[in-house]
């Protein structure tokens, strides 16, 4: 079966793109190679570039891919305490109590600390952040040896509401220029489960990031997987959520395409079994399931699995009769294997859900 055609919406009038520098780098392979390079060599890096493009999250999936530690201090959230600490006094000298927010012996010998809105922090900020860049240090606390300072930020010559970086701090950069780039975002979409009428719309519109960004339209996307049976075919209500995110017109492009992708394929994904899925073939149980809705390209369908098994994750204790022989670690590595077959993001989902779920159910019992 083709899939419904999507018609190219007037240009909206209201936005303009961004133009990108010849020199910037697009958000992909080539950012995690550098990213290797600067954390080899332990130099702070600077990525700047416009809101939304992905910035802090191919930093994230960096550390995560590479098993480092990853901390985030949203600077412009901060006063000079938060950042350098608070007095204290200790044999009648003054000492400053690092924050808890700095990587410590407990974080990992390895890791990023990434320095989000570097220049929309105050300049009383900036300054403990420059001594941080240049020494790694902050008073008594020392940036641990194997943990590499990473910041990103907007242009400062795009309508966003910065503070110019002076030479000395930029200076202490390795300086990369990033931008977002279609090919690149919708190998990632492919990977992350992105709704088919978004990673569509994307392919087929040369100029969707010059008046979305990136990550709008994976929020849209993230509206349209939530949307329960008989929702998406529910115009009013798509057409009332779009907007939340897209520019008008994209937002009827959107809310025309699900109504003809619904109906064109309509929702098939199962109803999830925990106990099936619990039992020693729950793997393979699982694996056939997600298997036979991506031969059928229903990405959405397996986004709808994984939520539902959420649900029931959430709902349900796992430390009950249904797995008597199982300890929490055991339950975790079993289900780390049943999920084994889902895409990375909805994988991680689950697994979280489900420890979140063993931790709460741990807790009330020994409550008695």
């Amino acid at each position: 079966m083709s899939r419904p055609a999507i018609t190219k919406p007037p240009t909206p009038k209201a936005a303009k793109p961004e133009p990108a520098s010849e020199h910037a780098v697009p958000i992909g392979p080539k950012v995690l190679a550098i990213l290797e390079v600067a954390v080899r060599a332990r130099r702070p890096l600077l990525l700047e570039g416009p809101t939304g493009i992905g910035k802090s999250q191919i930093v994230a999936e960096f550390a995560r891919a590479n098993g480092i530690g990853f901390k985030v201090l949203d600077l412009s959230l901060l006063e000079p305490p938060d950042l350098v600490g608070l007095p204290v006094i200790h044999g009648g000298r003054t000492h400053y109590a690092a924050p808890s927010e700095l990587p410590g012996e407990a974080d990992g010998e390895r890791g990023i600390l990434m320095l989000e809105e570097l220049n929309r922090a105050e300049i009383p900020v900036m300054q403990p952040a420059l001594q941080l860049l240049s020494a790694r240090r902050l008073h008594a606390y020392e940036l641990p040896d194997g943990w590499t300072c990473v910041a990103a930020v907007n242009p400062e010559d795009g309508d966003y509401q910065v503070n110019r970086l002076d030479p000395a701090l930029r200076s202490r950069f390795l300086g990369v220029t990033v931008a977002a780039d279609r090919g690149e975002w919708l190998a990632w979409a492919a990977r992350h489960s992105v709704h088919p009428v978004v990673s569509e719309t994307v392919r087929d519109h040369t100029d969707a990031f010059g008046h979305v960004s990136p990550r709008s339209w994976a929020y849209a996307s993230e509206l349209l997987h939530a949307l329960r049976q008989g929702e998406q075919t529910n115009r009013e209500l798509v057409h009332a959520l779009m907007p939340g995110y897209l520019p008008a017109s994209w937002a009827v492009l959107v809310t025309d395409s699900v109504a003809r992708y619904a109906t064109a394929f309509p929702p098939a994904s199962p109803e999830p079994d925990l106990a099936t899925l619990l039992a020693p073939d729950g793997p393979q149980a699982l694996a056939a399931v997600v298997r036979a809705l991506g031969d059928a390209q229903r990405i959405d369908a397996i986004t709808m699995l994984a939520s539902k098994l959420r649900e029931q994750l959430a709902g349900n204790v796992l430390l009950d009769s249904r797995a008597p022989l199982r300890t929490r670690d055991q339950l975790l590595e079993h289900l780390a294997n049943v999920f084994a077959s889902l895409p990375g993001d909805l994988r991680e989902q689950c697994l979280e859900t489900a420890a979140r779920s063993l931790d709460r159910e741990a807790h009330r019992k020994a409550r008695g």
